[in-house]
């Protein structure tokens, strides 16, 4: 068991128009003494992950506490491959399917563990209420992943660490000042004892234009 978080990162273009996540990548590696990175797309560029890969996957989470989830917001959703990964990877059996939520009950090996999101989003903060463009919180976006690891026995930050507005000719200096705050919200959640969750993380935004793929 390794003390240091697991961030697992799906982008589909992290290595090229990409600059948020790219950048939170970066700072990532500037310290990979303190966090494990995994990078979805690089490791399966053709989208499959077969029976090996799956059994890679589950030993890295076994082999973790922290499990944080890093990706930009598709569709109010996440890319393609993360949907692929949790549809593969949280097999009954292993993830769910035990009778108690128990840490290595069968079928429970991800109970207990403590899990946390980091998102980009196109759109602005605003835009994400009852009265805005998406008709709903950013929080409340996010219940089917709460949800999830709450199904699987484990515990959630209840809000994402989550930049807006990415899609709005975000400047350098933000991305800049997004990835320093990543770090350091990384840093609180791993040195906490249980997650504490209704501490938002979120960071000041540019502006607003609707979503799409280029910066986030």
């Amino acid at each position: 068991m390794t003390g240091n978080p697991l961030v697992i990162i799906a982008h589909p273009h992290l290595h090229g128009s990409s600059r948020v996540n790219r950048r939170w990548l970066s700072e990532l590696r500037a310290h990979s003494n303190e966090f494990d990175v995994r990078d979805l797309y690089a490791l399966y560029p053709d989208g499959q992950i077969d029976d090996d890969a799956v059994a890679d996957e589950q030993a890295a989470l076994e082999s973790h506490d922290l499990i944080v989830f890093q990706f930009p917001v598709y569709w109010y959703s996440c890319p393609a491959l993360l949907r692929t990964w949790m549809d593969r990877v949280l097999a009954f059996g292993w993830a769910y399917g035990g009778d108690r939520a128990l840490p290595g009950e069968p079928g429970r090996k991800l109970a207990g563990k403590r899990f946390a999101f980091a998102t980009s989003a196109g759109d602005s903060a605003a835009n994400y209420s009852a009265t805005g463009a998406a008709g709903f919180t950013f929080d409340e976006i996010m219940v089917p992943f709460r949800a999830t690891v709450r199904f699987l026995g484990a515990t959630c930050e209840t809000h994402a660490f989550t930049l807006f507005a990415t899609e709005n000719d975000i400047t350098d200096s933000d991305v800049e000042a997004s990835a320093h705050s990543y770090l350091a919200w990384l840093r609180d959640i791993a040195r906490r004892d249980d997650i504490a969750g209704e501490r938002s993380a979120v960071m000041p935004q540019p502006s607003t234009r609707p979503m799409g793929e280029t910066a986030l």
